[in-house]
């Protein structure tokens, strides 16, 4: 039987596809820039009194959930280790997933070896229908608007549903989501809640301008990026430093190829002209 011939491009395409790939399994700590609006966000989190309430909610996830979530999983270590109270508040009904994989990727949990019990220190709220006067309901009226948990238990039979009230009760809203417009609205806007989203590329693009006027009230992260910025504070490596290092070494290791191409080319051309 004949062995096909192996031809160079079929190697480097190999090549190329495991520079991206391993890394995130991986992650190698390649260098990339730091954001100052990243460590304000990780400073303002650190400066959050012990044992205070942070609302994570809104809308909108569609493919992209990854890309936040490799912002707001560092996020909610930080948060478990000042023992602050999370509710998840999902405004759209794909968020009520996403919301519980962010505590389940973080592993805060006693069941992970973490600190954290459900209906002590954190709970999720069911799907809010309504938004936005669903959310203005229940920034003025928690438990009116939100009378159980998605599990259906009354939130009062839970120590931290005890102490939800209004937004008054709320120190910081996490917008893990799309539709963060929304929450700089009427948490922001209206109620002076800092908020805080750890975007997808695309969102940032589009919302970051709401920073300038809002300043010291929203913050934003760019993508992936702003994910290993704050993975990189926290001093972990997760989803943030799997996607950048695999961009980082996919084209340091391209530029070699081309390097390389034209290098072969160029020798393999006076190869010709020698035998001319």
């Amino acid at each position: 039987m004949k062995i096909p011939e192996l031809k160079s491009q079929y190697v480097w395409a190999t090549i190329m596809i495991l520079c991206y790939i391993l890394p995130g399994f991986v992650p190698l700590g390649t260098p990339f820039p730091m954001s100052t609006t990243t460590m304000k966000i990780y400073n303002m989190i650190q400066a959050l009194p012990d044992d205070s309430i942070v609302v994570i909610g809104g809308s909108g996830v569609f493919a992209f959930d990854l890309e936040s979530s490799a912002g707001t999983i560092p996020a909610i270590k930080i948060m478990a280790q000042k023992h602050i109270k999370i509710v998840n508040l999902p405004l759209a009904t794909e968020a009520v997933q996403l919301e519980k994989y962010l505590i389940d990727a973080s592993r805060i949990e006693k069941k992970y070896g973490g600190t954290y019990e459900y209906g002590v220190d954190w709970i999720q709220l069911p799907y809010l229908a309504g938004a936005p006067g669903a959310l203005v309901s229940f920034l003025n009226d928690i438990k009116r608007t939100c009378p159980t948990d998605v599990y259906g238990t009354p939130l009062d039979q839970m120590p931290l549903g005890q102490r939800l009230k209004d937004y008054k009760d709320i120190v910081l809203w996490i917008c893990p989501h799309w539709d963060f417009v929304t929450i700089i609205q009427y948490v922001t806007g209206e109620r002076k809640i800092p908020s805080v989203s750890f975007a997808q590329s695309a969102a940032y693009s589009t919302y970051s301008p709401y920073m300038m006027t809002y300043p010291d009230k929203v913050f934003m992260t760019n993508g992936f990026l702003g994910g290993a910025q704050m993975e990189y504070l926290v001093g972990m490596k997760g989803l943030g430093h799997a996607v950048i290092d695999g961009n980082q070494v996919f084209s340091a290791v391209f530029l070699i190829f081309v390097v390389l191409g034209n290098v072969t080319w160029l020798a393999n051309k006076e190869k010709k002209e020698d035998k001319k």
